[in-house]
């Protein structure tokens, strides 16, 4: 191994303490790697003299004997690579002017997510107030339980924003990247609400052909319920989704596979055509 000069080292040092700083706005995987890189780090950059500059002190690293700097050469190395790797394996934006970059959300935007969301349940809490009875009534259209399903699908998704939002704020763990979601945290349950909705509609909850509405023959109440539901945990909604759609799928593929065209068999008639008549074959 070729033992580095002193610029080389100091190189080394400097490109060792770049990656520290990069690793701590990183990811989990980076912080991670950080947190037991930089103690040792620190210990050996101790001992090698370096100031709080990063700067190695005059002809320090000559002063060393050799195995000591190809030993501390090896170990900076192997912080190096090991931060580049974790560090590489978390592709984030570097540019603090990108959405996406991991910064704490700034007061503005929090006192404008918990201003929002109080608003935003408000506003759902009195629209299902104000459709309820209508909802609820033996004289229900489609229109309406689809109304309400929608509101009480938003309603869920609210109320996860505001739980989700009171979690990272207390636990200082609210970046800017995850604004968006909070915003749409209300319609992802509106829409999921309705999709599972006509889901156990056409599948489990369907009427007889008779029926003169929904209000005569779904329980109302637990629908609108499990609408709330949908939106509140939205990621299991979606994963059941999925695992419906995957069954549905293997069904068809199961029924396209049985299904599938076969050769006829010889008829009757054929077969017995092809034999030979008595006689025609050879004399014994």
């Amino acid at each position: 191994m070729e033992v580095f000069e002193e610029k080389q080292a100091q190189a080394v040092i400097d490109r060792l303490r770049s990656l520290c700083a990069q690793a701590e706005k990183g990811g989990e995987a980076a912080r991670g790697i950080l947190h037991m890189i930089g103690p040792m780090a620190g210990e050996l950059l101790q001992q090698l003299g370096v100031g709080a500059d990063g700067k190695l002190p005059g002809d320090a690293w000559n002063q060393l004997q050799a195995k000591d700097r190809i030993d501390a050469q090896a170990r900076l190395q192997g912080m190096i690579g090991a931060l580049e790797a974790a560090i590489a394996g978390v592709d984030e934006p570097r540019s603090p002017a990108n959405f996406m970059y991991r910064e704490h959300a700034s007061n503005p935007w929090i006192y404008t997510l918990v201003i929002g969301s109080v608003v935003v349940v408000a506003v759902v809490i009195w629209g299902v107030y104000r459709y309820w009875d209508v909802a609820t009534s033996a004289k229900a259209t489609e229109g309406q339980v689809l109304r309400m399903v929608v509101l009480m699908g938003a309603l869920g998704g609210a109320i996860h924003w505001m739980s989700s939002l009171a979690n990272y704020i207390g636990n200082g763990n609210l970046f800017r990247r995850w604004i968006p979601y909070y915003v749409l945290a209300p319609f992802q349950g509106a829409a999921l609400a309705m999709l599972v909705y006509l889901l156990l509609r056409v599948g489990v909850l369907a009427p007889p052909a008779s029926s003169a509405g929904p209000a005569q023959s779904l329980n109302l109440l637990g629908l609108y319920a499990f609408s709330g539901l949908t939106g509140l945990f939205a990621k299991q909604a979606i994963e059941m989704l999925r695992d419906v759609f995957a069954v549905i799928f293997k069904r068809i593929e199961s029924k396209d596979a049985s299904g599938a065209t076969k050769p006829p068999a010889p008829s009757a008639n054929k077969s017995a055509g092809a034999q030979p008549a008595a006689g025609s074959g050879p004399a014994g």
